[in-house]
């Protein structure tokens, strides 16, 4: 007996049928895939916005705020033209000393420097001709000739290292009214590249983006690139201008691993795709035991579309009949069924009014006369009234050559889209009172030069008159005057000196309000110790004894200036207020608790009742007579005032005769 050849398991016409389903499913997954793929680089893209627009406030802000220095020594060399190296290094010293990006600041009286501080280190620059100078010389003479501030840079410095430069020219008011101001020469100030990408968080945001910057001298898009990989420019990255004097740089900005990274939604939607064909393959070829698995397959691709808020849809190009998924019913807000049979194209264009409709209608006829496929967001009412935003694509199907149909998807993306509109406005927003909160505190910080300014010269210059001329009194005529004349003189002099520190103390206070705080990881016990070497003669002078019990290795998160002055005023009033008659007795321990360190610095003095706690840290503010202990009532006051803008706190416990605790907590790294 022969045997017989098997049958097929599934005859031609049924692997037809199957591949006809599963393809159509798989073009499904695309879209879907091709939406859910939108959405996510949507969501990088105002991700990168909102970073670049932080960024970039930063960067206007921290170049502005060494520009309002400048305008403050351009102001003084105006009124003072024949200002000599002494002067200068004394006025520049608070600037280069208070701003930790600013590297130096050099005058050049008719473009040759001559002029310089810090003079250590940059002597190289010394004679510098920017006239002929084939580097610097460009954009010294453009702030000559227009008048403005410009930036340049970043640049090659003569006394080595690359940095930018803010060129401010100098002019001097004439004498004569109806004569043009006269040209000085120019101010320069080189800030330290490296510091000022730290200070602004350019380093930091490198973390998370790829970052490059382009503009040198300020050129924006034509500049050259001088900070990260060019190649960012050339992959569609998020692009803004920041605004330096005399021109813009260019920030461009991408995600760290490029853009459209799979994500778990992608990778769920691939495999629901793939597990939806699958199935569909399977349950045509057991269509004949029956259709109950095909009906399953379908309400799981419906499931998978009403998640995605995808519909289906296609147009017939020779009825121009339009027929559609459930889901579109539900986005259109159609009664179920409605059009799922076919209804004429213009009646299912009627949810798109004016601009939009002329636009979807181009659309199609493109699609339909040549095979051109599009992609579109488009707003559409609905059946009820609601406004909606859509995502469309369009695909036109061919055979033998013409446009047989266009098979296409709606995704309802109006949340997106809401927000995508919200984060637009919030961030205008955003940048309008950013801009106007830099122009307020740039106002601010000159009124606070100004006034730092005029305490230190205007204020102190009739002091050191007063005190030369009692002096001079003292020495010279001494002999002339009895012993109450010779009394009123000392007093005099003694006023002056309390009167100067005063100032002084005075202008260390303004600095802490106006000096950017940074934390550092900082070692307590290094930090102590420092503080207790400054205090070194004055300890043995009041035969002191310190009883320091720090452990090793303790970190605290804080500035180290910020630190100091809070530790070196501790210190003095732990000296000040010690009993007269008895030698001098520090105590300083830590307690480490789980988010921060709280130090104690405790003497053995005189103390003070816990009911003017509060007092003793605000400006001004004694306790006791300044006859008995010499002060001005400042020094707590800067305590209290550093310890808030490093985050900490400080409070004190005493008592009458029972010497005072004051214990500082900071953030614990």
């Amino acid at each position: 007996m022969k045997d017989r050849p098997l049958k097929p398991a599934l005859s031609k016409k049924s692997w037809i049928f199957v591949l006809l389903t599963v393809l159509p499913i798989l073009t499904m997954e695309q879209l879907i895939e091709h939406f859910a793929r939108q959405s996510t680089l949507e969501q990088e893209r105002i991700g990168i916005l909102n970073s670049l627009a932080i960024l970039r406030t930063r960067l206007e802000g921290l170049i502005n705020s060494h520009l309002l220095l400048v305008h403050g020594l351009t102001a003084v060399i105006s009124a003072r033209p024949e200002i000599e190296q002494d002067e200068f290094t004394r006025i520049a010293h608070g600037l280069v000393n208070e701003r930790h990006a600013l590297r130096n600041i050099v005058g050049a009286p008719d473009l040759v420097v001559s002029l310089v501080y810090p003079l250590a280190g940059n002597e190289a620059v010394l004679g510098l001709d920017y006239r002929t100078h084939p580097v610097q010389g460009p954009t010294a003479r453009r702030a000559m000739q227009t008048g403005h501030s410009v930036l340049a840079g970043p640049v090659p410095l003569v006394q080595g290292g690359i940095g930018i430069i803010i060129r401010e020219p100098v002019f001097i008011g004439s004498r004569q009214s109806g004569e043009k101001p006269r040209s000085w020469g120019l101010v320069s100030a080189v800030i330290d590249i490296v510091e000022l990408y730290r200070e602004s968080g350019i380093l930091d945001a490198e973390s998370n983006l790829r970052l490059a910057l382009r503009g040198r001298d300020g050129t924006g898009a034509a500049g050259e690139v001088f900070f990260g990989d060019p190649r960012i420019f050339d992959n569609d990255p998020i692009l803004r201008d920041i605004a330096v004097p005399g021109g813009v740089w260019q920030v461009a900005a991408i995600p760290k691993s490029g853009w459209g990274r799979p994500t778990a939604t992608l990778w769920a939607i691939r495999l629901i795709g793939l597990l939806a064909a699958l199935a569909a393959g399977l349950m045509v070829a057991l269509l004949v035991r029956g259709n109950e698995a095909l009906h399953r397959q379908n309400q799981t691709l419906d499931r998978t579309s009403r998640l995605a808020k995808v519909a289906g849809w296609e147009v017939d190009a020779a009825t121009l009949k339009v027929s559609w998924s459930s889901e579109l019913a539900r986005i259109f807000d159609l009664e179920p069924g409605q059009g799922e049979t076919g209804i004429d194209l213009d009646a299912g264009l009627s949810a798109f009014e004016g601009d939009m409709r002329a636009t979807l209608e181009q659309a199609l006829r493109e699609a339909l006369e040549e095979a051109r496929p599009y992609d579109l967001e488009l707003e559409m009412t609905t059946a009820r009234g609601a406004r909606k935003w859509l995502h469309t694509i369009g695909i036109p199907v061919c055979e033998g050559g013409r446009v047989i149909r266009i098979e296409g998807a709606h995704q309802d993306i109006t949340s997106r889209k809401l927000a995508e509109i919200e984060a637009q406005r919030l961030n205008a927003e955003l940048e309008e009172r950013v801009a106007a909160r830099t122009a307020e505190l740039a106002a601010i910080n000159k009124e606070l030069e100004t006034f730092s300014y005029s305490v230190s010269h205007d204020l102190k210059a009739p002091l050191r008159g007063i005190d030369g001329y009692s002096r001079l009194l003292l020495e010279d005529h001494q002999d002339r005057l009895d012993e109450e004349g010779r009394l009123f003189l000392n007093n005099v002099r003694q006023g002056v000196a309390q009167m100067n520190e005063l100032i002084e103390d005075l202008l260390a206070y303004s600095r802490i309000e106006r000096r950017g705080m940074y934390g550092a990881t900082l070692d307590l016990a290094q930090q102590v110790r420092q503080a207790l070497a400054e205090h070194d003669e004055a300890l043995k002078a009041r035969h002191g004894v310190v009883r320091l019990a720090l452990d090793e290795g303790l970190s605290v998160q804080a500035d180290p200036d910020g630190l100091a002055i809070v530790l070196r005023n501790l210190l003095d009033n732990a000296l000040k207020f010690s009993r007269p008659d008895q030698p001098s007795e520090i105590d300083i321990d830590a307690e480490v608790m789980e988010q921060s360190i709280i130090l104690t610095i405790r003497d053995h003095g005189i103390g003070f009742d816990m009911q003017f706690h509060d007092r003793i840290f605000e400006i001004f503010q004694r306790l006791q007579r300044a006859e008995d202990y010499p002060g001005t009532g400042v020094g707590l006051a800067m305590v209290r005032k550093a310890m808030q803008r490093m985050g900490g706190r400080v409070w004190a416990e005493s008592a009458p005769g029972a010497g005072a605790a004051f214990h500082l907590e900071l953030p614990r790294c």
